[in-house]
């Protein structure tokens, strides 16, 4: 395994390290261990330095102690506030506020992607693939939900946390635009039919 720059803050955490993180929270196999605790929070720690698990086993508790003070920021949640660009994979990501230039697709794909809470930020760079757009120098560059997908896994977690945050629970307003738009649209439709009618009767 590689050693790596030990973040030092969310910025430096990748969406991909948090799934990782989750997935080690998660994990009822280390409950069988005698310090499970102690266990996750090593594995952590290898996870962000590349240091072998095995290596922080034989370290003296002081150097420890010491090493896993490197991690502290990850007891305080990333901020939430509005993010309306970040930067990933070489490109600039805008983010979309708009639920009225959602496709139905879309729509249903948001709904598929938050209805299991416990697996929110794991499928957290499909959710946001919904509403980002990547632009380079300014230009929008087309590509799938899945390709944005794939390389929104490594977004940073200061992003992605405030994202994931505001788009759950917008899920009700959404809820109540479409609604509003399937209203107008049927609205629409009547308008015509009547119309069409009107003509073929005169």
């Amino acid at each position: 395994m590689m050693t790596r720059k030990t973040p030092k803050k969310w910025s430096q955490v990748t969406l991909k390290d948090l799934i990782e993180i989750e997935a080690i929270k998660n994990d009822k196999s280390i409950d069988k261990e005698l310090y499970p605790e102690l266990t996750r929070y090593l594995l952590i720690l290898s996870l962000f330095t590349g240091i072998p698990y095995s290596v922080y086993e034989q370290m003296p508790i002081n150097k420890l102690k010491q090493e896993t003070k490197k991690l502290n920021f990850l007891n305080e949640l990333p901020k939430a506030g509005q993010v309306k660009y970040f930067f990933c994979r070489n490109y600039v990501w805008k983010v979309n506020y708009d639920v009225k230039k959602m496709t139905a697709g879309q729509f249903i794909s948001h709904y598929e992607l938050t209805k299991d809470h416990n697996k929110i930020f794991e499928n957290a760079n499909k959710l946001l693939a919904l509403y980002c757009q990547p632009q380079w120098f300014g230009i929008k560059k087309k590509m799938t939900d899945e390709e944005k997908a794939e390389r929104l896994l490594h977004a940073p977690v200061d992003a992605v946390y405030p994202l994931v945050l505001f788009f759950c629970r917008l899920y009700p307003s959404l809820l109540e635009a479409i609604k509003d738009y399937l209203t107008q649209a049927k609205e629409m439709l009547d308008q015509k039919l009547e119309k069409e009618i009107n003509q073929q009767a005169a």
